[in-house]
């Protein structure tokens, strides 16, 4: 197994854990009756998705597309959760104040820039990444 995807899986299931953390905490604090249910789900569905790829990109030495798939959708989860958790730590700063939850938001989407650079750091370098030729 080769230890980058390793660690890129690990990146990715580490940072899944904060988002999904992060979404539990929202579920915790949220009021039903004030829809603050959605500011939970959006944490927790990133983090679900991010632990998928993960773990489909660890497939590409068996399955070369699904592999792929999870790796280039994992790179693109990050940026998104942290753009999305940033914009709402905005608004509810905006809205209530910098309070517990918009902190957290806060820490969380900026983390997600960090591991979006150590996950480009894991990848292969452009020589292995090429498809295996066949051999005759």
């Amino acid at each position: 197994m080769d230890w980058r995807l390793i660690r890129f899986t690990l990146i990715a299931a580490v940072y899944a854990l904060a988002l999904l953390l992060t979404g539990l905490n929202a579920f915790r604090q949220a009021n039903p009756q004030q829809g603050g249910m959605e500011v939970a789900l959006l944490p927790i569905l990133l983090g679900l998705a991010l632990l998928a790829f993960g773990v489909m990109g660890l497939w590409i030495r068996k399955d070369r597309m699904i592999g792929m798939i999870g790796i280039h959708a994992g790179l693109l989860v990050p940026p998104i959760a942290a753009i999305a958790l940033l914009i709402r730590a905005w608004n509810m700063w905006r809205t209530s104040g910098l309070g517990e939850q918009a902190i957290l938001f806060l820490i969380v989407g900026a983390f997600g820039g960090f591991v979006f650079a150590a996950m480009l750091r894991t990848r292969p370098p452009k020589e292995e990444r090429q498809a295996p030729k066949p051999q005759a």
